[in-house]
């Protein structure tokens, strides 16, 4: 007697047990492959910022996507060979320069110390001993960094150019299938419920699109902004300092006062002044410099770049750095801040359900509906 066929149901424990198996499978194969990520990481990121741009114009002009990242391919790559073949050989010169000169500068900071344990304001006395080895110790790492990576940013070991061409690849297929990915990723979320999630998903992506490609700009108009005085201040490695500075502005707080930091201790010993100043009126100088650029930083570009998205306070802010370092060294440095905006996006949405609070009304709501797949070959088409 024939029985009758009908389809395998997991019950509750079971559809638990199997996610954490999943999970669990999951995480063991990341940190199996942790070493060969960086490409498809820096892939993801690269089609995230620019998908907006290549989907915009592939609107405006009903051209093909795959057209379009190619022009941007083309553009990309004659804007970075410009910028390389100009200024590239400097920041190695300069990096090589003050990795050599790093043991000098230590060796004056020293004697420096030694000679100024305290400096008197108005009538207040403040010791310089617990700076020095914070000092030297950045002077010290940042030296070891430079004489370590710069050689290594240049492609010329077969592995590097592999890990570019994965790189390029897995770009140029996200940023070709991104609608159909959209499309995969909406219907994985039961119907019902899209819209709630879709907005959920709509203030993610705010807060990271703002932040990341915010930071950016910043690291731009920064390091451009600070290369100006240090060149006509005639401070030594002036490129490097100013490109370091820029990047350490992604780091909030402690960035770019370790920027201010180092250029102020290269001041302090460059062997030429200019206009007359002494090495401590211009490392002043450079200071109050550090500071103006500061707060145009904070009230003018910061606002109108990134906008009033990351809300955070300045506690939560510091904790969420710390951590981010601990845990994923320079990258958790860098996306600490979206990360911890995320969690409490979430937070704030877990809380309203626990408490049965309705959502708050927004005029932004943008419901998460199945994209319209756009003309791709079939080859190449999500699933397909």
């Amino acid at each position: 007697m024939d029985t009758e066929s009908r389809p395998i149901r997991f019950s509750y424990q079971a559809k638990w047990i199997s996610s954490a198996i999943i999970v669990a499978l999951a995480i063991v194969l990341v940190m199996g492959v942790s070493h060969i990520l960086p490409p498809f990481i820096g892939a993801i990121i690269t089609a995230y910022l620019f998908n907006p741009l290549v989907g915009w114009l592939h609107r405006r002009t009903r051209l093909g996507r795959a057209l379009w990242i190619v022009v941007l391919y083309v553009v990309a790559g004659l804007a970075l060979y410009s910028l390389f073949t100009a200024l590239w050989p400097r920041i190695v010169q300069q990096s090589r320069d003050l990795a050599a000169n790093a043991p000098i500068i230590i060796r004056e900071l020293t004697v420096f110390f030694e000679q100024n344990q305290s400096v008197q304001v108005g009538d207040f006395e403040i010791s310089l001993l617990p700076l020095e080895a914070q000092i030297i110790g950045v002077v010290r790492d940042i030296a070891g960094w430079l004489s370590g990576n710069v050689p290594k940013i240049v492609f010329s070991a077969l592995e590097s150019v592999i890990y570019l061409l994965v790189y390029l690849i897995i770009t140029f297929y996200l940023l070709l299938q991104a609608p159909q990915l959209k499309e995969w990723v909406c219907k994985l979320i039961p119907a019902p419920y899209r819209r709630e999630i879709g907005y959920l998903g709509y203030q993610i992506d705010r807060v990271f699109s703002a932040y990341i490609r915010g930071q950016l700009i910043l690291i731009v108009i920064m390091s451009v902004l600070l290369y100006i005085p240090l060149s006509i201040l005639q401070v030594p490695y002036a490129l490097v300092i100013a490109v370091t500075s820029g990047v350490l502005e992604i780091l909030p707080i402690i960035g770019p006062w370790s920027a201010a930091g180092i250029a102020m201790t290269v001041a302090l010993f460059q062997p030429v002044t200019p206009f007359g100043l002494s090495n401590v009126a211009l490392a002043v100088l450079l200071g109050i410099i550090y500071f103006v650029l500061r707060q145009i930083e904070d009230h003018f570009i910061i606002p109108n770049v990134m906008g009033p998205l990351v809300r955070l306070h300045p506690g939560v802010v510091i904790f969420a750095i710390l951590a981010g370092g601990a845990l994923a060294g320079a990258f958790g440095l860098f996306i600490s801040i979206p990360i911890a905006a995320t969690i409490r996006i979430l937070l704030s949405y877990i809380y309203r359900k626990l408490t049965d609070q309705p959502e708050p009304p927004s005029d932004t709501d943008r419901p998460l509906t199945v994209a319209q797949p756009e003309s791709v070959p079939s080859e190449v088409a999500l699933g397909s």
